[in-house]
């Protein structure tokens, strides 16, 4: 959150919110656990994670299951702001693959890693690809931008790549996969 290099590696990192400061200071108090009892951490900082099983019963509900299950029902979602914002998504598959490699590699240990796909899309773009997909043409509703949300983020995935690991699901099979899953499980 915050930087203005993209796409953003694992050094540069600027918190904004108490929240993104929190997450930081895990990272510190890991390092620390080291120091003092040989303790072997990975750091893992997750871009926009997404798929099957996103909790769409949030006051905000995470981007994809929102558009998905609104359109699904026939209804207009919702953009916050003109749609513009870019974000860093990443298959929940290709995320747990990297879990079990920090289980299984030493080349993790005490070491941080961006888990992203190194690739961005705006809101506009996402929506569209998902009304693509359900083969509708229904129109969101544009709402009032949530201030909190940094304008675009992008991982710099190459630390993660080093050590073997790359995302393999293309958004194009992600949201298919997120679209049946709502389908048979949501809808």
């Amino acid at each position: 959150e915050g930087s203005e290099n993209l796409p953003t590696t694992e050094s540069d990192v600027s918190p904004q919110s108490v929240y993104a400061k929190s997450k930081m200071e895990t990272h510190f108090i890991a390092k620390e656990y080291f120091k003092k009892s040989n303790l072997i951490t990975t750091g893992l900082r997750y871009f926009n994670v997404y798929g099957p099983r996103q909790d769409y019963r949030r006051t905000i509900p995470p981007v994809f299951s929102a558009f998905i299950i609104k359109l699904l029902k026939g209804e207009r979602p919702t953009i916050f702001g003109d749609g513009s914002k870019r974000r860093d998504f990443v298959y929940v598959d290709d995320v747990n693959d990297f879990h079990l490699m920090c289980i299984d590699k030493e080349k993790t240990n005490n070491n941080v890693f961006n888990i992203g796909s190194g690739k961005n899309y705006s809101i506009n773009e996402i929506y569209a690809n998902i009304a693509n997909i359900l083969d509708v043409k229904v129109k969101p509703i544009f709402a009032e931008n949530l201030d909190f949300e940094a304008q675009e983020n992008l991982a710099n995935i190459a630390e993660a790549n080093k050590v073997g690991w790359n995302p393999k699901t293309t958004l194009s099979n992600g949201l298919k996969k997120s679209i049946d899953y709502i389908k048979i499980n949501v809808i």
